[in-house]
C-alpha cells in the first residue's frame, strides 16, 4: 500500500473534528437540523484551515444514507466515496486549472441532470477566485437559482477577488487561522499515534512556522519525521526548518536594549552561518515584540501567551526596558521588512539593517512629548536624548525675537513659548504614522519650512548622513507624497546642509547665524530690543 501523508491521513471526517472553526461547523449543523440549508456557500480563509475539508463533510452530511444529518455516519457508500474523492454526485473542481467560460458552460449542462444515486448533486469549486470574469458571469444565474437537487460550495483563499455579484448569492463563512494551542495539541496527538518522540521546542517551531495552518503544520511534522526518523530533537528542528532559537531572538532584543550595534551584527552573522532563514527569523522577532507589548499591556496575563518558561522569564525582564510606543515602532518597521524580504536579493543584510534601525527608534521620543515640550518652552526629550533634534532653527525659548514671519514658514517664538509651525508638525505626524524610517531622519533636521510651493529641509554639517539618506530618489518620492497630502500638490523639495552653529555670547545680534537664517527665509525689517540681554 502506498504511503499516505499525515495531512491526508489525519484529515477530519466529522464536523466535531474540525479544530478552530466552531462557529462555522455549529452553524452548518444547526442549518441541517432545521432544514434551512442554503443552495450556495462561500468558504474563505487562509490556506490549510479546513475549507475544503468542511465542504466534504457538509457534502457527506447532506448525502449520507441516514441524512441529511449533522453527524454523517462515515460508513455508508456515499460517505466513503465522498471521503475518497470519487463520488459521482459530489464533484470537486479546481478553478485554477478549470477557470474558463467553457468549463463553466460544461458545469451548467451538468447541473441540468438529476443525481446518479445520492440526494444532492454537490459542486465544490476550490480556489474559486481563479475563475475568469466571463466564467463568473456565466455562473451567476445558475448560482442564484439552481435546481432543487443542486448545491454549490465555493472555497477561496482570496475573498476580495470574488465579485460582489457572486458573494451576494452565497451564504458566506469566514474560516479563521487556527490558534497556536489547538495546532500544538493536534501535533502532539499525531506524534503519539505515529510513535514519534519529538521535543516540545521542535513541535512549537513547527506550529510557529505554520502560521495558523493545520495542514502546513502536519506537513512540517511529516517532513521532519522523514529527515530525523522517530526521534526529533531541538537541533534537528533548527537544522531542517531554519528556525531561530529563542536565545537568538532574546539576544537580539538585549542588543537593542544595550544599544549594542556590534552585537546585532555578530548575532546576525551567527544566524546566517547556522542556516537560519531570514524571513523566519524576522517573524520570530516580530512575535517576540508582540509578546513584549502584550505583556506590558496586560501585566503578564499568561493565557495570552504560548511560551516556554525561559521565554516567559525573558519577556518579563525585557518588557520593562521598552515603552509601548517603542514596541509599536519596532513592529511597524519589522513588519514592512518581513514583506520586503520576499524579493530582496540580500535578505540577511536587509534584516540586519532593520534591526540596527530599532536601536535608533528606541532612542526617539514620542512626537506628542516633543510638541508638548516646545509649547511649554522647556527642554524637549529630543534634545536630551540625541543632538540636533529640533525641527526649527529658533533660538532658546527665553529669548524673544520680534521678527514678523508667517506662522506657516517657521517656528513662532512669543511669550517664551516655541511652537512648531503647522506644516512641520503635520509632516512629522504623517511620517511617524506612514513612513517611520523617514520620520527618524527628519527628526535630525534643523529646520523644515514650506513656502510658495517649496519645501526646504535644512541639516547641520554634523548631520550630513541624514541629508544623504533623504536625498535618494525613493526617499524624495516618499517625502513628496507626504507633503502632497498636506499642501494638496506635489511641492518642490530642497534638502540642504548649512552650518548653523551657536555663535559666541558677545556679538552683534544682527550677525547671529540664526538671525541671518531668518532674514534669508523671511525678508523684512530687523528690530533689536535693547532690554533683552545676551544669553
Amino acid at each position: 500500500m502506498s504511503y499516505q501523508v499525515l495531512a491526508r491521513k489525519w484529515r477530519p471526517q466529522k464536523f466535531e473534528d474540525v479544530l478552530g472553526q466552531e462557529l462555522v461547523t455549529r452553524t452548518l449543523q444547526n442549518a441541517i437540523r432545521s432544514g434551512r440549508v442554503a443552495h450556495a456557500f462561500l468558504f474563505s480563509g487562509v490556506r490549510g484551515v479546513g475549507k475544503t475539508t468542511t465542504a466534504r463533510i457538509l457534502a457527506k452530511a447532506l448525502n449520507c444514507e441516514k441524512g441529511p444529518t449533522p453527524e454523517p455516519c462515515g460508513v455508508c457508500v456515499s460517505c466513503n466515496e465522498i471521503a475518497a474523492g470519487n463520488s459521482i454526485d459530489v464533484l470537486e473542481i479546481d478553478a485554477a486549472s478549470n477557470r474558463g467560460i467553457d468549463n463553466i458552460r460544461e458545469l451548467r449542462e451538468n447541473v441540468r441532470y438529476l443525481t446518479a444515486r445520492d440526494r444532492f448533486k454537490i459542486f465544490i469549486i476550490d480556489e474559486a477566485h481563479m475563475l475568469s470574469n466571463d466564467a463568473f458571469n456565466a455562473l451567476l444565474k445558475t448560482l442564484e437559482e439552481p435546481p432543487p437537487h443542486v448545491k454549490f460550495i465555493l472555497a477561496t483563499t482570496e475573498h476580495h477577488k470574488i465579485p460582489p455579484t457572486i458573494t451576494s448569492r452565497c451564504q458566506q463563512f469566514d474560516f479563521k487561522a487556527i490558534p497556536f494551542s489547538l495546532i500544538l495539541s493536534r501535533l502532539q496527538s499525531i506524534a503519539i499515534e505515529e510513535g514519534v518522540e519529538v521535543s516540545d521546542y521542535a513541535l512549537r517551531s513547527m506550529v510557529s512556522t505554520a502560521q495558523g495552518s493545520m495542514r502546513d503544520a502536519q506537513s512540517l511534522l511529516d517532513q521532519t519525521i522523514a529527515f530525523c526518523g522517530k526521534r526529533i530533537s531541538d537541533a534537528d528542528a533548527r537544522a531542517l526548518l531554519g528556525v531561530a532559537d529563542e536565545t537568538l531572538v532574546v539576544g537580539l532584543l538585549d542588543a537593542v536594549i544595550n544599544k549594542d550595534r556590534k552585537k546585532i551584527v555578530e548575532l546576525m552573522e551567527q544566524a546566517q552561518d547556522g542556516g537560519i532563514d531570514a524571513q523566519n527569523l524576522c517573524r520570530r522577532v516580530i512575535a517576540h515584540i508582540r509578546n513584549l507589548l502584550v505583556f506590558r499591556a496586560t501585566a503578564g496575563e499568561e493565557k495570552l501567551f504560548h511560551l516556554s518558561d525561559f521565554e516567559k522569564e525573558q519577556t518579563a525582564r525585557q518588557s520593562s526596558h521598552f515603552s509601548e510606543v517603542d514596541l509599536i515602532r519596532f513592529y511597524d518597521l519589522l513588519n514592512r521588512t518581513e514583506n520586503e524580504l520576499r524579493w530582496n536579493s540580500h535578505p540577511f543584510i536587509h534584516l540586519e539593517m532593520a534591526l540596527v534601525k530599532t536601536v535608533e527608534l528606541a532612542r526617539l521620543p514620542e512626537l506628542e512629548k516633543i510638541i508638548d515640550e516646545f509649547r511649554k518652552g522647556g527642554e524637549s526629550d529630543a534634545s536630551r536624548i540625541t543632538p540636533a533634534r529640533a525641527v526649527t532653527s529658533s533660538p532658546p525659548p527665553s529669548r524673544k525675537i520680534p521678527v514678523n514671519a508667517p506662522e506657516s514658514k517657521s517656528a513662532v517664538v512669543s511669550d517664551d513659548v516655541v511652537r512648531l509651525p503647522p506644516f512641520s508638525e503635520r509632516l512629522l505626524e504623517l511620517a511617524q504614522k506612514e513612513a517611520l524610517p523617514l520620520f527618524s531622519n527628519l527628526q535630525h533636521a534643523q529646520n523644515i519650512s514650506c513656502w510658495d510651493g517649496k519645501v526646504k529641509i535644512v541639516f547641520s554639517s554634523s548631520d550630513k548622513i541624514y541629508h544623504s539618506l533623504l536625498s535618494g530618489a525613493d526617499a524624495r518620492q516618499q517625502l513628496g507624497n507626504l507633503c502632497a497630502k498636506i499642501v494638496g500638490t506635489l511641492p518642490e523639495i530642497e534638502i540642504v546642509v548649512q552650518d548653523i552653529s551657536v555663535a559666541p555670547s558677545k556679538r552683534n545680534p544682527v550677525d547671529d547665524p540664526k538671525v541671518k537664517f531668518f532674514v534669508e527665509e523671511f525678508p523684512g525689517k530687523i528690530v533689536v530690543d535693547p532690554n533683552i540681554e545676551d544669553p
